[in-house]
């Protein structure tokens, strides 16, 4: 590394520049420059929608019936028992109906697809989907819990 010591002809100033054996850098190209600002807004707007496209309210069956609720068209998941009501299942068209039912309130679930397993009275259910206005909720997935296996014998 040398350094030199430079005196301006014209001017009052002092200018010292150090050299390291490497090339002068280039400012960047503008196109680069705008070439990132556009990756970077579109991997921000990826991330946003995708966050936002995945978010879901989780809310009981008594919360949902209630008259003041803002729930009607909204992403929700909603937790309960299946209730002791008969569950409706169509194997040709893949509709099944039946009841969740949590803190003494039952709503009716239309979900289009296979059959569960394990949906039985008293299972434990996750319904995530749309309340529709006539109180009808429309799942697009269901979760059912897993009965224990270390249950106490009585």
């Amino acid at each position: 590394m040398s350094v030199f010591l430079t005196l301006g002809l014209f001017s009052n100033t002092l200018n010292i520049r150090i050299l390291c054996g490497l090339r002068k850098v280039k400012p960047l190209k503008k196109r680069y420059i705008f070439g990132g600002i556009i990756l970077a807004l579109v991997v921000g707007y990826l991330l946003f929608t995708s966050f936002n496209n995945s978010l879901s309210y989780y809310v009981t069956v008594s919360e949902i019936l209630d008259e003041n609720n803002d729930f009607l068209g909204t992403n929700i998941r909603v937790a309960g028992k299946v209730a002791d009501s008969p569950v409706q299942w169509d194997a040709e068209d893949l509709n099944l109906s039946f009841d969740i039912a949590e803190g003494g309130s039952t709503l009716s679930v239309i979900y289009h697809g296979t059959k569960p397993d394990g949906l039985t009275t008293g299972a434990d259910i996750v319904a995530e989907g749309e309340l529709y206005p006539d109180k009808t909720f429309h799942a697009d997935s269901l979760i059912l819990q897993c009965p224990s296996k270390y249950e106490i014998e009585e």
